[in-house]
């Protein structure tokens, strides 16, 4: 029987009886279930790499006359009933106000009207002379990336 364990890996387990006129039956079963597990374990995985891959244009949010500014895409891609999401973006912090721009980002669904998180985390970046450089969010499960900016006092 395949199994999902904590860590989200596909694991086989097996129990078999054995009888002394029945051992190397149940044996060459176990090898065979076990080497049948082991080509469906990459089909049972969330997404895998070689799913199908889409990304939206470049889009940019700035925020005080300039003073702060991200450039960001969304990528999802499919596998089956698996939809992962993930944000790429550039920050810049193009004036010396003593604030760094902040950015946001969270993934999820909007099911019914209603925005159902999976991720989020904050990336800052206040260096005036030239953007950061790209962050990749990596791949969480969703069908949305949310991308909010700030300046805030760094």
């Amino acid at each position: 029987m395949l199994k999902q364990n904590g860590r989200g890996a596909t694991e086989y387990e097996a129990s078999v009886r054995t009888m002394r006129s029945g051992s190397r039956m149940a044996l060459a079963a176990v090898a065979l279930a076990a080497a049948a597990a082991a080509t469906l374990v990459p089909s049972a995985a969330a997404a895998p790499a070689n799913a199908a891959e889409a990304c939206t244009g470049w889009r940019v949010i700035q925020v005080n006359n300039n003073a702060a500014g991200v450039k960001y895409r969304e990528c999802d891609r499919y596998s089956g009933l698996n939809t992962q999401t993930r944000a790429e973006f550039y920050i810049w912090d193009n004036r010396h106000d003593g604030k760094v721009a902040q950015v946001y980002t969270a993934t999820g669904s909007n099911l019914n009207g209603r925005w159902h998180q999976t991720w989020e985390k904050f990336y800052a970046w206040g260096n005036e002379s030239h953007h950061s450089p790209l962050v990749n969010t990596g791949w969480h499960k969703g069908h949305d990336v949310k991308v909010l900016l700030k300046a805030v006092r760094g």
